[in-house]
């Protein structure tokens, strides 16, 4: 039996006027991330692909773990090119991405989500329902404003059978009466993601509040597991202008931009 996908041409019609130019979709592949960083490392120039995949054997998620999609997930690349005036605006591609998840699950469930710091996006009650992986390519040559490219990669859960993931993840079906549409769920995807973008990285400030309003992480009692394996246990008080957590630790004030949230108990 073979692996039912998104129809493209639905997507196409659902993304005039949008940033993405070529939508591609696949039934499987090893990983939406790598193949796309694959070509842009052969030297094609994949600014405005959005790649689609129904299963991916050999995903990557943060800190090289496997990310694999088992039936009733997406995985969604996407490639944009970046400013050089823009590197200094990175780490805000994944907390955006996460706003555009919230959109559009929120636009076609009718449920609130909450985005957890940096890169998942949560059901309430019910567990995980996406998360996303960006990666970034210096490029040379080119136009000199152009840094590189970036590919940002999401897992969303559509359906998922009894057993087929962890009991701490949630799905989309699990928030709607009937049958996921997975076409129109990778469509508003892709339609959020090309709205969000659009104040990245002039309108920092706007990204910002916007996602302190919808951050499950914010207000919480937190372990934050820095890069190097040190453990800070405090309140996070903040997700500042760059996209950095500000945790109130039992030695004063930490800033990061990189490290592993687990969330103890809401902050007293």
């Amino acid at each position: 039996m073979g692996i039912d996908v998104p129809d493209q041409r639905r997507i196409v019609a659902g993304l005039t006027g949008t940033r993405w130019t070529r939508i591609e979709v696949v039934a499987e592949t090893g990983s939406t991330n790598a193949d796309l960083l694959a070509r842009i490392d052969a030297g094609e120039d994949v600014d405005g692909t959005a790649l689609i995949s129904a299963r991916q054997t050999s995903g990557r998620g943060r800190h090289a773990r496997v990310w694999e999609t088992p039936p009733g997930q997406l995985a969604i690349s996407a490639a944009l090119r970046v400013p050089s005036d823009a590197v200094v605006h990175l780490g805000w591609l994944s907390l955006l991405t996460g706003l555009a998840v919230h959109d559009a699950v929120s636009e076609l469930a009718g449920a609130a989500l909450e985005l957890k710091w940096p890169n998942d996006v949560l059901a309430p009650g019910r567990g995980k329902l996406s998360g996303i992986l960006s990666e970034f390519r210096l490029t040379s040559g080119g136009e000199p404003s152009t840094a590189g490219i970036a590919v940002i990669g999401t897992g969303l859960n559509l359906d998922l059978p009894a057993g087929s993931a962890p009991d701490t993840a949630a799905s989309i079906s699990s928030l709607v009466a009937g049958e996921v549409d997975q076409t129109a769920v990778a469509a508003a995807y892709l339609r959020a993601l090309s709205e969000r973008l659009a104040a990245w990285p002039d309108r920092i400030g706007e990204l910002a509040a916007s996602y302190r309003e919808v951050s499950a992480t914010l207000g919480s009692r937190v372990r934050l597991i820095l890069p190097g394996d040190t453990e800070v246990i405090g309140d996070a008080v903040d997700i500042d202008d760059e996209g950095r957590i500000i945790v109130d630790g039992p030695d004063g004030r930490i800033t990061a931009s990189a490290g592993d949230v687990t969330h103890l108990r809401p902050a007293t």
